[in-house]
């Protein structure tokens, strides 16, 4: 029926964007097909940050590394009370993270070098739960 004007270049019909990018499967890989094997807990602050959806989780507000894991795996990132509230790709080995943990990004640079000045889970490894 609206073949006539279809072929004058009359616009008809519903036309769908496409809703997956690369980032978004990405991310539906690290929330639902990741496996978590180890956790990070955060502080109020940290928390608070991760919530709101858009900041990367840094060493300064974590409190405690759980699990034996290595960099590029999944964690869950927890609340004080055991919430889960993300799960992201980590950065670093679980053996490294305690030496970082409190230190803001200058003091990281400082005492551990540059390799270490980087968030522990990055905003876009990072997917809320």
């Amino acid at each position: 029926a609206n073949a006539g004007p279809a072929m004058m270049g009359d616009p008809v019909g519903t036309a769908f964007a496409p809703i997956n990018d690369r980032g978004s499967s990405r991310r539906l890989w690290i929330g639902f097909a990741a496996h978590p094997q180890g956790t990070l807990v955060a502080d109020a602050g940290a928390s608070n940050a991760v919530r709101g959806g858009a900041a990367s989780l840094l060493a300064a507000g974590v409190l405690e590394v759980r699990g034996d894991f290595a960099a590029g795996d999944a964690v869950w990132i927890d609340d004080e009370a055991g919430n889960h509230l993300a799960k992201g790709l980590v950065g670093f080995d679980s053996e490294e993270i305690p030496q970082m943990l409190g230190r803001n990004t200058a003091q990281l640079k400082r005492f551990l070098g540059e390799e270490y000045a980087h968030p522990l889970v990055h905003r876009d490894n990072l997917v809320l739960v």
